[in-house]
C-alpha cells in the first residue's frame, strides 16, 4: 500500500467534506450582507444562488472523481497518482478564480471576503507540501492585489460596497497595504501549515520505509518457507534403496551414527579442555586418535587441528599436513582434501541435508585391486553454547558391505544362468509333446501340458527379470542407441498385447499425436520398458476397463503416457514402487506370481536413455505413468 496515495485521497475527500460546509457558510454571510447590514452591494440573491448551484455542481463532479480513484485497482499505482494530482489540482486552483469573483462582487478591497484565500493555501500544504502551499500563497496574494489595482485603475469596475468611495478604494497605497498585508497572512498561513505538513510527510515516510522493511522481511520468509518446502520434496523424493539395504548394513549404519554422537562429544570436551583437568583431555583424545576408521578434524578457521593415525594409515596424511587449510566449498567435499589425501581415490555424493548440516559422500581407494569403500559424512561441530568450532570428516569402512552386495548380485547371475539352460530344455520337450510332434496325446492330458508350459513360462520371465536386474547393477546392461521410429515400437507393443487385451476384454485405445516421431534409443531395451508398464496396466485393470496409451512431442521430448483404470496403487506404497522385489500390498491378494523387479528395470531404462518417468495413482480409480524420452540420443 502507498501510505502518500492514501493520504492524499483522505485529505482531499476531507477538502471536498468540508466545502459543503464552508460554502454554506459564504451563502449564509452573503445573504446576511445583503438583508440585514443594508449594504449596496449590487449581488443579488439570484446571483449567489447560482454561484452555490455551480460550485455545488463542481463539488459533487470531484467527489465523484475522489471515489473513483478510492475504487481504482490499487496495482496500478501510476495511473490513480495521475488521478489523484488531477483532483488536487481541480481542488485548488478553481477555488481561487471563485473566491477572486465572489470578493470582486463582494466590494473587492472594501470586502472581508479576501480571508477565505486561507482555505486553498492550508489544502495545498496538506496535499503537497510546504513549496506548493508558498506557491498557492503567493498565487492568492497576486489574485487579490490584481484585482484592488485593476478596480483602481478602472479596467475592472468597482462594486460600491457600501455606497460611498471609501479611503481604501480612492487611495491606492490604502488599498494595496490592505492586500498586501493580507497576502503576507497568505504567506505566513502557506509557510506554517507547509512545514507542518512536512512534518507529517517525514513522518509518513518513516513509517513507510518501516513497511517496506516489513515487507521485504516477510517475503523474505515466505521465500525461506518455499526453500524449505522444496528441500523438502526432494528429499522425499529421494531413493528408498538405503532404506531396503540388508539387516547388517543397517546396523552399522546404526552404529556409526552412535560413533558420530560420541565423537561429537569428545570434540566438544576437545574444545573446552581448559576448563577440564589433563586427564579427561587425553580421554577425549584418544577416543579420536584410536579409532579404528580415519578421522579429520578442521577448526573453525578451515584449517585441519587434528587427525588419528587410521588418516595416516588409509588416507596418507602426515604430520605436516596439520594447519593446512582447506577450501569449505560445496560442504567441505571430498574434492577439497586432494592436496592432503595422499591416495588415489575417486567419490561421489550421496546426499546432502542442509537443514542438519550434514553431508554424505562415498569414497573408493584404489589399492592395486584390493579397492576400499568408505562412506563419509561431514557434520559442523558446535560447543554447547551453539558456537560454531569446526568441522569434522568421519570416514566409515563399508568395503565389506560392498563385498557381500556384489557377492549377492553374483549368486543372483549365476543362478539364473543355470536354471535358464534347464528351463529352455523343459520349455522345448513340453512344447514338442504340446504340438505333437511325437504323437497324439488326449485333450487332458494337452490341458496339464499346457498349465506346466505356462508355469516353466512364467519361471523363464523370473530368470530374465533376475538377470537384467543384475546386469543394471553391474554396469552389464549394454545399450546400442539407434534411430528408430517410435510407431514400429508401438506397433510391436500392441502386436504382443493383443491376447491379453482380448483375453480380458479391454477397451484398448492409442492417441498418436506424433506418428513421424523419430527417437534415438536402443529399441530393444526401450521395447522391454514400455511393453512392461502396458503388461502391468492390462493385468491390473478389470475385465472391460480401460487402458490408454498416449504419444506427444514438446521441446524436444518424446512424452508417453499409460493410463489405466485399474486397481491402483495404496498411498503407503507408492515412495517403494520402483524398488526391487517390491510389490504392492493389495495385488499381492489377487496376483500370486511376478518378481517385483518390473518396474526396477522399467525406471533403469528411461533414467540410462536420459529420460524420467513418473506416476500418479490412486486407490481403486486406476494409475497413469508418464515418460519423458529425449528425441537426441543421450547415452
Amino acid at each position: 500500500m502507498n501510505l502518500q496515495i492514501e493520504r492524499k485521497i483522505e485529505v482531499n475527500a476531507w477538502i471536498i467534506r468540508a466545502r459543503w460546509l464552508y460554502m454554506l457558510g459564504i451563502l449564509l454571510i452573503g445573504i446576511l450582507t445583503k438583508t440585514i447590514s443594508k449594504s449596496n452591494v449590487d449581488f443579488s440573491l439570484l446571483s449567489m444562488l447560482i454561484i452555490v448551484f455551480l460550485f455545488t455542481n463542481y463539488n459533487f463532479f470531484l467527489y465523484l472523481l475522489c471515489k473513483k480513484i478510492i475504487n481504482y485497482d490499487r496495482r496500478d499505482e501510476e495511473r490513480r497518482s495521475f488521478l489523484l494530482n488531477i483532483l488536487s489540482y481541480l481542488q485548488i486552483f478553481p477555488e481561487l478564480f471563485v473566491y477572486t469573483l465572489v470578493m470582486h462582487m463582494a466590494g473587492g478591497v472594501e470586502s472581508i471576503s479576501m480571508v477565505f484565500f486561507f482555505l486553498p493555501v492550508v489544502s495545498a500544504a496538506l496535499i503537497f507540501g510546504i513549496r506548493e502551499s508558498i506557491l498557492v500563497a503567493v498565487l492568492a496574494g497576486l489574485l487579490i492585489n490584481g484585482l484592488v489595482f485593476f478596480e483602481y485603475l478602472g479596467i475592472i469596475p468597482h462594486v460600491n460596497r457600501y455606497g460611498f468611495n471609501t479611503i481604501e478604494y480612492t487611495d491606492l497605497s490604502i488599498g494595496l497595504t490592505k492586500s498586501i498585508t493580507t497576502s503576507i497572512f497568505y504567506m505566513i498561513i502557506g509557510t506554517f501549515a507547509g512545514y507542518g505538513s512536512k512534518i507529517l510527510f517525514e513522518r509518513e515516510r518513516l513509517l513507510k520505509d518501516q513497511s517496506d522493511i516489513l515487507e521485504k522481511e516477510k517475503d523474505l520468509r515466505t521465500q525461506k518457507i518455499r526453500e524449505l518446502d522444496n528441500t523438502t520434496r526432494l528429499l522425499i523424493s529421494r531413493d528408498n534403496e538405503l532404506k531396503d539395504a540388508n539387516l547388517k548394513l543397517d546396523e552399522k549404519i546404526k552404529e556409526l551414527e552412535n560413533s558420530k554422537k560420541i565423537l561429537i562429544k569428545a570434540f566438544e570436551d576437545l574444545q573446552e579442555a581448559k576448563n577440564k583437568s589433563e586427564e579427561e583431555r587425553k580421554k577425549s583424545l584418544a577416543i579420536i586418535l584410536n579409532f579404528s576408521d580415519p578421522i579429520v578434524v578442521l577448526d573453525k578457521e578451515n584449517k585441519i587441528s587434528l587427525f588419528n593415525l587410521a588418516s595416516t594409515t588409509y588416507l596418507g596424511l602426515v604430520e605436516s599436513d596439520t594447519g593446512k587449510e582447506v577450501k569449505m566449498s560445496d560442504d567441505f567435499s571430498l574434492e577439497n582434501f586432494k592436496e592432503v589425501i595422499r591416495r588415489n581415490f575417486e567419490f561421489k555424493k550421496l546426499v546432502n541435508e542442509k537443514q542438519s548440516n550434514l553431508l554424505t559422500e562415498e569414497m573408493t581407494i584404489k589399492n592395486d585391486g584390493d579397492d576400499l569403500t568408505y562412506k563419509v559424512i561431514t557434520v559442523g561441530i558446535k560447543d554447547r553454547q551453539g558456537d560454531y568450532q569446526g568441522v569434522m570428516k568421519i570416514f566409515y569402512d563399508l568395503t565389506r558391505e560392498k563385498l557381500i552386495n556384489k557377492m549377492k548380485s553374483d549368486f543372483i547371475s549365476i543362478a539364473a544362468h543355470q536354471l535358464r539352460t534347464p528351463l529352455s530344455a523343459i520349455k522345448w520337450s513340453i512344447g514338442m509333446v504340446i504340438n505333437k510332434d511325437l504323437g497324439e496325446i488326449t485333450s487332458e492330458q494337452e490341458n496339464f501340458l499346457r498349465k506346466g508350459y505356462e508355469s516353466n513360462e512364467r519361471m523363464i520371465n523370473l530368470v530374465n527379470d533376475l538377470l537384467d536386474a543384475s546386469r543394471i547393477e553391474e554396469g552389464r546392461f549394454n545399450y546400442a542407441p539407434e534411430s528408430v521410429k517410435f510407431q514400429d515400437v508401438l506397433n510391436i507393443i500392441v502386436e504382443n498385447s493383443i491376447p491379453s487385451i482380448e483375453k480380458n476384454k479391454i477397451d484398448f485405445k492409442i492417441e498418436n499425436g506424433a506418428k513421424e516421431m523419430i527417437v534415438c534409443v536402443d529399441k530393444e531395451k526401450i521395447l522391454l520398458a514400455l511393453q512392461n508398464l502396458v503388461d502391468n496396466s492390462i493385468k491390473y485393470t478389470p475385465r472391460h476397463g480401460k487402458v490408454e496409451i498416449i504419444i506427444s512431442k514438446n521441446d524436444g521430448e518424446a512424452i508417453i503416457i499409460v493410463r489405466d483404470n485399474g486397481v491402483g496403487i495404496p498411498k503407503e506404497d507408492q515412495q517403494k514402487l520402483f524398488s526391487k522385489f517390491f510389490r504392492a500390498s493389495n495385488v499381492l491378494r489377487m496376483e500370486t506370481d511376478g518378481t517385483g523387479l518390473g518396474l526396477f528395470i522399467v525406471k533403469s531404462i528411461i533414467e540410462k536413455h536420459g529420460g524420467s518417468i513418473a506416476f500418479r495413482s490412486e486407490l481403486g480409480k486406476g494409475t497413469e505413468f508418464e515418460i519423458h524420452l529425449p528425441l537426441e540420443c543421450k547415452i
